[in-house]
């Protein structure tokens, strides 16, 4: 390990990986640090959109294909359904199917792609403080180590957005969702899953979900918790009502995901945020792996840019946010909260019929083949 790097990357997952993995292409040295060590137990259903893949293989050269014959995807699926417990609401034929990943080969398939291309990556040290001034970050094991810029892809609780000083904590801390995931062996639910299916009317702003993969089956609630809910208690209800066998449940794993709480200024003095950490999470579906893809590729190109021309990447980053990710996000919330009060007044009923009066281009809508502003087609800039 050396004391000075052109940019140290605190969180080897999927957004710092893709952004060590562009500037190390670029020949310039990049250190990764992470607190886990690959490949790591990550529980997510690991959903990838057409926008998700169409990004994997720019930047990555993978495809369908070879993640099949991988194992990183191990299901795919050309249909959806939304219901409650007692009535499905919507369902059908996608324009483009939903791939499932294994998270854990997932991630550890794009981080062996920063190793590849010349990113150095430490594994099982974690980072407890950064200096945006300095650029430097104090690792877990007590040491210092500096950088000409850092980039913070280090998670919802992230260390380096704990040092920016300005910007909404309590907007950050409201939005910020509980979720709640298990998975299970598919005999042990009592049902066969081979498409995706969301469940609402569980929470006032959020939704339940059953996820098929090839040996397991993936079920979660996530949502903002405004009535002080006990979403433990809730989650274990949700399993009863699906029929789980409570005997079966194994223990219950939670995390915090970002719903709406997106930075529009993810950068100060020497310092970035990508992924989770600038909390750019799609607030309607709960959409991560491709938003940390993203944030992870503006933010490395960013950070080379500016190291060859010698110019101050966080405004050219923040740009290129507002041009292609945060009016997205911003356009989902809307979007969220119109369907989340249809149903509070409504009841379930208005989501179908919004859902089934333009399936097909609400579909291409989740996919990023338009635009979650007015169904517009989208033009990626990565393409």
């Amino acid at each position: 390990m050396g004391n000075r790097y052109d940019v140290i990357i605190c969180g080897a997952g999927p957004a710092g990986a893709t952004a060590g993995t562009v500037l190390a292409r670029q020949g310039l040295s990049v250190a990764l640090f992470d607190r886990a060590r690959f490949p790591r137990k990550k529980l997510c259903g690991g959903l990838l959109t057409w926008k998700s893949v169409k990004l994997l293989e720019a930047v990555f050269g993978e495809t369908p294909e070879s993640m099949i014959r991988s194992g990183v995807i191990n299901h795919v699926s050309e249909y959806y359904s939304i219901r409650t417990f007692e009535h499905g609401l919507a369902s059908g034929r996608l324009p483009y199917p939903f791939h499932f990943t294994d998270r854990t080969r997932f991630d550890d398939m794009l981080l062996g792609h920063a190793r590849a291309t010349g990113a150095e990556v430490f594994e099982d040290e974690g980072v407890t403080a950064c200096d945006p001034e300095k650029g430097s970050v104090t690792l877990a094991s007590g040491r210092t180590v500096s950088a000409r810029h850092v980039l913070g892809a280090d998670g919802a609780n992230s260390v380096v957005r704990s040092a920016f000083p300005r910007f909404d904590r309590d907007r950050f801390r409201r939005n910020m969702a509980p979720a709640l995931e298990i998975s299970l062996p598919p005999e042990d639910f009592p049902r066969p899953v081979d498409h995706p299916e969301l469940i609402v009317g569980i929470l006032d702003a959020g939704y339940g979900w059953v996820f098929p993969n090839r040996d397991r089956v993936i079920l979660g609630i996530c949502g903002l918790r405004r009535k002080k809910e006990n979403f433990s208690e809730l989650f274990r209800a949700y399993l009863t009502r699906l029929g789980v066998d409570m005997d079966l449940v194994p223990a219950l794993h939670g995390h915090p995901l970002p719903y709406g709480n997106y930075l529009g200024a993810p950068f100060h003095q020497r310092a970035l945020l990508a992924g989770d950490a600038g909390g750019y999470v799609e607030p309607l579906f709960g959409e991560g792996i491709f938003f940390a893809l993203c944030t992870g590729l503006y933010a490395g190109e960013a950070l080379a840019e500016s190291q060859a021309n010698r110019v101050d990447p966080g405004p050219r980053y923040a740009r290129r946010l507002h041009r292609q990710i945060i009016p997205e996000l911003k356009a989902s919330d809307r979007l969220r909260w119109a369907l989340f009060q249809g149903m509070r007044i409504a009841g379930p009923g208005s989501l179908s019929l919004f859902v089934n009066a333009g399936a097909t281009r609400l579909a291409e809508m989740v996919h990023g083949i338009r635009s979650y502003a007015w169904l517009r087609r989208k033009e990626w800039d990565f393409l």
